[in-house]
């Protein structure tokens, strides 16, 4: 594999999101991965777009520079951060759901063919929408595996079928919402009927299913759970880092400025993300101009116009942790760099090291350690005070229950909720 321009992910290691352009619907060479979500040409084609990624062009070596030479560092050290803990607990109902999805992945749900269908079953079911007793567009499918209390369906689809015996029919009269993103359904009377072909349901946990579930690794129920419980908390300790580190940089960057931008590093990043687009666009079949129009809402024009811009902002963190860098003699050292290399394998699905420096450029792989070591010196000369939020009206945090420079890797995680609907006019 070629060493490509794949190097979003480690200059955004430390929480910064990807810019995107203004009015676009794409964003920028920060998150090409949305790209590819949104191509909707066949198989053959996702293929030779991976491929094309894959082989994106190398260019000129990455440009060097003296952050200080353009930057105005303010006070970065002695800075204040609040949180509330209780926004990092991991709760029962969290642990019960991990297990319950790795049960479903590893298909050990029992299958049901009787009996009733129940809250939380994975119901197997055929349905068809009708509209004044006519069948509306996308309200039809079979075989379509439905949770029960995931709030997929529109209201009162996924409560209507609790009770139901498998291999029964039954009619559901329903009403879209009323701000539906289908006008032609939005506040619209249907029914739907729905037959329950099977059931799969979760079934009690037992140290047989453990040792199922985690290929033999855990024998026995208490270790399996633990092992979850271990999971979640890393999951947990990472955003809580994540969340520390952002509002230190706000900070940071709230007294700094950025006085100009090395102007070699701010082409290289621009032509780099030209490129790394262009093979985009020649891996599927298209005309660049074609392609911004497609997947980013943008002429040819309008993409050069805002390059700059966007390459300007995506740097700024860059800029601020490199002359925070400088200022206090901090570098990467080659202990630090092989760690980092194994850390970051493992990560990006590589079996070793080796093979992952071949695919990322070692300059931006010892930067986004860099960075990551600068943020642990910052947080280490910050107060990070945990703050109880108080149930009153106001809202007003309460007195803080402890205060200390907090390790980088305690976090939280909130849940996405999202209804993940794949047919659109039965999903709200």
């Amino acid at each position: 594999m070629k060493k490509n321009y794949l190097t979003a992910a480690l200059l955004c290691s430390v929480c910064m999101a990807g810019v995107s352009f203004a009015g676009a619907k794409m964003v920028s060479a920060e998150e090409p991965e949305k790209v590819t979500e949104a191509v909707t040409e066949s198989p053959e084609q996702d293929t030779e777009a991976q491929s094309g990624q894959e082989e994106a062009e190398v260019l000129e070596e990455r440009p060097d520079y003296q952050a200080l030479d353009y930057v105005t560092l303010g006070e970065y050290k002695g800075l204040k951060v609040e949180i509330d803990p209780a926004e990092f607990v991991i709760s029962e109902d969290a642990v019960a759901d991990r297990i319950r999805e790795e049960l479903q992945a590893a298909d050990l749900f029992d299958k049901i063919s009787e009996g009733q269908v129940q809250e939380g079953d994975i119901a197997n079911i055929d349905y068809e929408g009708k509209l004044d007793g006519e069948a509306f567009e996308g309200g039809t499918s079979q075989g379509f595996d439905l949770e029960i209390g995931s709030h997929t369906f529109i209201d009162g689809f996924e409560e209507g079928l609790t009770g139901v015996t498998v291999g029964e029919t039954v009619d559901l009269p329903l009403t879209f919402p009323e701000y539906y993103g289908n006008d032609e359904l939005a506040g619209k009377d249907v029914v739907f009927t729905v037959t329950v072909n099977s059931i799969r349901r979760m079934p009690e946990l037992t140290d047989e299913l453990a040792g199922k579930v985690s290929s033999n690794e855990f024998k026995d129920v208490a270790s399996y759970r633990a092992h979850v419980e271990e999971e979640l908390q890393a999951d947990m300790d990472s955003t809580k880092r994540d969340r520390i580190y952002g509002e230190l940089l706000t900070l940071i960057s709230n007294v700094s400025k950025v006085n100009d931008y090395p102007a070699e590093l701010v082409e290289y990043t621009a032509e780099s993300m030209r490129s790394y687009y262009k093979q985009y666009a020649e891996a599927y079949g298209m005309e660049f101009a074609e392609f911004l129009e497609s997947f980013m809402g943008m002429t040819e024009d309008v993409f050069e116009e805002q390059v700059d811009a966007a390459v300007k902002q995506n740097l700024t963190q860059e800029l601020l942790l490199k002359a925070i860098a400088e200022t206090e003699k901090l570098e990467v050292s080659d202990e630090e760099f092989a760690a980092g290399c194994e850390k970051y394998a493992e990560e990006y699905g590589f079996e070793t090291s080796e093979e992952f420096l071949d695919a990322y450029d070692e300059k931006v792989v010892r930067l986004g350690l860099l960075q990551d070591k600068v943020m642990e010196f910052v947080q280490n000369n910050a107060t990070i005070e945990e703050i109880a939020e108080t149930e009153n009206e106001t809202g007003a945090a309460g007195e803080p229950v402890s205060e200390a420079g907090q390790s980088a890797d305690e976090a939280a995680e909130s849940p996405d909720e999202t209804n993940g609907a794949e047919n659109e006019t039965a999903a709200e």
